[in-house]
C-alpha cells in the first residue's frame, strides 16, 4: 500500500494549533502556489493543455481554493476589525459588549470586497456579470414556470 508521505511541518501539532502563526511562517507557499497557478494556466492556453482535462480540473480546484483562502481572510480580518473597536469602546466609555451579528459581518465583508473591487477598477465588471447571472436565473425560472416577477 502507498502511503501518502506527509511534511511534518504542515501537521496540526506542530503547529501549535496557531493557525496564524502557521499562515505567517508559511506565507511564502502562498507566494508559490501563485506562480504555479501561473504556470498552469499558461499550460492550459496550449494545444495540449486544452485537451488535459485532469489539469484543467486540477486549476479550478486550486483557484478555487485560493478563492476561498482569500474570502477566509477578508472575512477574518473584518472580524478582528469589529472585535478591536468593541473592545475600545468598551474600554474608553465603560459601555457594555456588543457581540456583532453575523449578518452585519457578513455585510461589512462585502463591503470590505465591493472597495477592494474598486479600488483595482473591477467593480463594474464584477455588477455588470452579477447582473447576467440574475438574467439567466429569472430566465430559466420563467421558463419553468416560477416567474419570480409575480
Amino acid at each position: 500500500a502507498d502511503a501518502q508521505r506527509r511534511d511534518p511541518r504542515f501537521d496540526a501539532l506542530s503547529t501549535g494549533g496557531d493557525a496564524a502563526a502557521a499562515t505567517r511562517r508559511y506565507a511564502f507557499l502562498a507566494e508559490r502556489e501563485k506562480e504555479e497557478l501561473k504556470a498552469s494556466r499558461a499550460y492550459l492556453k496550449t494545444k495540449r493543455g486544452r485537451r488535459d482535462a485532469a489539469a484543467r480540473g486540477d486549476y479550478e480546484r486550486r483557484v478555487s481554493k485560493q478563492r476561498q483562502r482569500e474570502h477566509d481572510e477578508r472575512r477574518r480580518a473584518v472580524t478582528a476589525r469589529f472585535r478591536r473597536e468593541e473592545r475600545s469602546k468598551v474600554k474608553k466609555t465603560g459601555k457594555a459588549p456588543y457581540y456583532t451579528k453575523r449578518s452585519v459581518l457578513k455585510g461589512a465583508v462585502a463591503q470590505d470586497r465591493f472597495a477592494d473591487l474598486k479600488n483595482r477598477g473591477k467593480l463594474g465588471a464584477f455588477l455588470a456579470k452579477r447582473g447576467r447571472r440574475a438574467g439567466l436565473l429569472e430566465k430559466g425560472a420563467r421558463k419553468q414556470g416560477n416567474d419570480p416577477a409575480r
